[in-house]
């Protein structure tokens, strides 16, 4: 029944208002897969509660005329009655047009959304994917953003001998040339501008080389940061890239505006995330109690995240396949890493120690208590459900999924634990990391050491992750002054 989810936020975001929004079984359904394509299906028999607003999307006529957004409810219930209520109010469908029905997350904002596409025979060569995904040139900043939301979520489909069939795997194959958190942010940079575009009645696709300018310039004026403006340049090369029309963001006039936008940034110098170095490793860890599984699993992950300098998406895609341990310690082959954009890679050994603080050992107890052999090594834990009737142990047991962690997730559960401890500064997913190298750094390894360590690409890099303390304390004139 419903035939898209399009989320226009953080996905994290997107389910938990899902999860706000349905009825207890949708919500225990929805809680064992991170699957969207089983997303629909769970949503199509779904109660919202409140109800949802439902629109019917903004459509392109043959003659160049575009009709815009129609409410056509403010409270359904459920897909069947949005479905119902659009055929009533459009009962006759122009030729050649089918009705299809998404639900749309933006922010904490639901809604079901009809969509009349065109239809595509099977002798067509042109697939059904490629004609729902055309590029909205000309049309409605809402109606770009939407469509820039999909055409930058392509699965790659089976192969089936046909040229339309390989044509939409070149477009899902561009996607998988850059991450899904970098896909993420665009999607949310998009988006962004397609509400500035509305709001200055201006074309968000194609878009005027002065409008990204003066858009850059009202980031700036906004105190955003530098990287942030350069991220939504990025984000709108992009979405003309995939919409297959010139790119303005090329322009002398874009250019120009960001070279004094970056001369006049009150602070030039990138924030860097506080480091969570060893000293500090240790007081949150001890912090946390050995008695649950959360808590064991969080204990193996902040640890092994800090002895391998892993990235917070590295930890939250590890597999218990790619981790061997033997009597010296542990040995893990990351498959994808940012790092390895050639997909050869990379291995990375962790000794075996002798404290309570021992990353191999932490990682083994959480595998042990979880009862896990294959699959994603860090998962959610449900809390033990309350049987006050039958405390059966079967039965209040805590539930382990079987997805992977996000890595906001992995986010989440570092400031979480450095918030208990009473630790101040400013953590994030990145602290591990940070604080790995600058622990290093301090005990005296120099910046090769370093380098093969972290997995950087190149020792400047490697330089800007030395916590300012560690560079005083490894001052040539030390000793000397």
């Amino acid at each position: 029944m419903l035939s898209e989810i399009i989320i226009l936020s953080h996905v994290d975001r997107a389910y938990e208002e899902l999860t706000n929004r349905v009825d207890s079984l949708t919500r225990s359904r929805l809680s064992n897969t991170q699957d969207r394509a089983l997303w629909r299906e769970i949503l199509s028999v779904a109660q919202f509660s409140p109800p949802l607003p439902l629109i019917l999307a903004g459509t392109k006529f043959p003659n160049g005329d575009y009709a815009p957004d129609t409410m056509i409810s403010e409270s359904v219930p459920y897909a069947a009655a949005a479905l119902a209520l659009t055929r009533d109010h459009i009962p006759d469908f122009p030729t050649g047009q089918e009705l299809i029905l998404a639900i749309e997350i933006d922010n904490k904002k639901l809604c079901f959304v009809a969509i009349l596409r065109c239809k595509i025979s099977e002798q067509s060569v042109t697939s059904q994917s490629e004609a729902r995904l055309s590029p909205p040139v000309g049309q409605s900043p809402t109606t770009v953003a939407r469509w820039f939301s999909l055409a930058s979520s392509q699965v790659l489909p089976a192969h089936d001998g046909h040229l339309a069939t390989a044509r939409q795997a070149v477009d899902a194959y561009v996607q998988l040339s850059k991450s899904a958190n970098t896909l993420r942010a665009y999607r949310s940079a998009v988006r962004t501008w397609c509400e500035w575009a509305n709001a200055h009645n201006l074309s968000a696709l194609p878009a005027h080389s002065k409008d990204i300018a003066a858009y850059l310039a009202d980031m700036a004026l906004r105190k955003r940061k530098t990287t942030t403006i350069d991220l939504h340049r990025a984000a709108l090369r992009y979405l003309h890239h995939l919409a297959q029309v010139t790119v303005p963001t090329t322009h002398p006039l874009v250019s120009a505006t960001l070279a004094g936008i970056r001369r006049e940034a009150a602070d030039p110098l990138p924030h860097q995330k506080t480091a969570l170095t060893w000293d500090k490793l240790t007081q949150v860890v001890d912090t946390i109690a050995e008695s649950d599984l959360t808590s064991l699993r969080d204990r193996a992950l902040l640890l092994i995240g800090f002895a391998g300098a892993f990235r917070r998406s590295e930890l939250a895609t590890l597999e218990i396949k790619d981790v061997n341990i033997d009597e010296y310690g542990m040995h893990i082959r990351l498959s994808h890493s940012k790092g390895d954009s050639k997909r050869q890679g990379t291995l990375i050994g962790i000794p075996r120690g002798v404290t309570r603080n021992c990353p191999v050992r932490a990682y083994e107890k959480w595998l042990k208590a979880a009862n896990l052999s294959d699959g994603a090594v860090f998962r959610r834990v449900w809390p033990s459900p309350k049987n006050k009737i039958a405390p059966d142990p079967a039965l209040t047991r805590p539930k382990i999924g079987s997805a992977p962690l996000s890595d906001r997730a992995v986010a989440d559960i570092i400031q979480k634990w450095c918030k208990v401890t009473g630790l101040e500064g400013d953590f994030s997913g990145h602290s591990l990391r940070r604080g790995a190298i600058s622990t290093g750094a301090k005990d005296g390894y120099n910046l090769l050491e370093l380098k093969r360590f972290s997995r950087h690409k190149s020792l400047q890099v490697v330089e800007t992750y030395i916590d300012e303390a560690s560079i005083k304390e490894r001052h040539p004139g030390k000793l000397r002054f």
